[in-house]
């Protein structure tokens, strides 16, 4: 369950901002314009040009705690440690946005602080109650800290509001067969791996919960 959060969530919410921008330039030395740089190049699996975009936009001492959230995520994937920085300011200019919550929230679940994690990760929610990406990560951070079954109502709402997203039911079987009820498990894993086809990861997991629930 670890990693950052999910990369097209991101990208969804930076495509909303700079649509609601249409007067943006196109310039090199532009924050914004980096980070959505940055995701679109990280969505098209070229990690290092996606790097150098987020680093570029953070040099450029971005003031927006939208760009600061994303660029702070971004920067999340390779453990650089500009990361928390960037993450905590965001939430600190701006704590009544959601995304700012989430991705920080999410940072700290990765660096197993969990208290601080689900402080942060609430506070979306109490924002953004629908916001399954939100609704995701509180579970990955309780079943993190060992409350398995506390993390299955989140992750059961978290496939209830996105049902077509797939790794969250993934997840929530992981849970589940960790948890000794392996024909649950088994069944939330195979949902979930056909609904990502291409994904090995979930197609291998999907596979091995099934044999040991003694499926054929």
């Amino acid at each position: 369950v670890g990693g950052s959060t999910r990369v097209p969530a991101v990208a969804r919410l930076v495509r909303e901002r700079m649509q609601q921008e249409p007067h943006m330039e196109l310039d090199p030395d532009n924050a914004p314009i980096l980070c959505w740089l940055g995701v679109a190049e990280q969505e098209l699996g070229s990690p290092g040009a996606a790097y150098d975009r987020f680093k570029d936009a953070l040099a450029q001492d971005p003031q927006d705690p939208f760009v600061l959230a994303t660029v702070g995520n971004g920067l999340a994937h390779f453990d650089d440690p500009d990361a928390e920085g960037a993450l905590r300011t965001a939430s600190l200019l701006a704590p009544d946005l959601p995304i700012t919550r989430l991705l920080f929230g999410a940072y700290l679940s990765r660096e197993g602080l969990f208290e601080d994690a689900l402080r942060e990760l609430k506070a979306g929610a109490e924002l953004s109650p629908d916001d399954p990406t939100i609704a995701y990560e509180i579970g990955v951070v309780l079943a993190l800290e060992g409350r398995k079954e506390e993390a299955l109502g989140p992750l059961t709402r978290s496939i209830d509001l996105d049902p077509a997203e797939g790794w969250g039911q993934v997840v929530l079987g992981l849970v589940e067969a960790d948890l000794g009820r392996l024909d649950d498990g088994a069944r939330d894993l195979s949902a979930g791996a056909r609904l990502r086809p291409f994904d090995f990861e979930a197609q291998l997991l999907a596979a091995l919960a099934s044999a040991a629930a003694g499926w054929e």
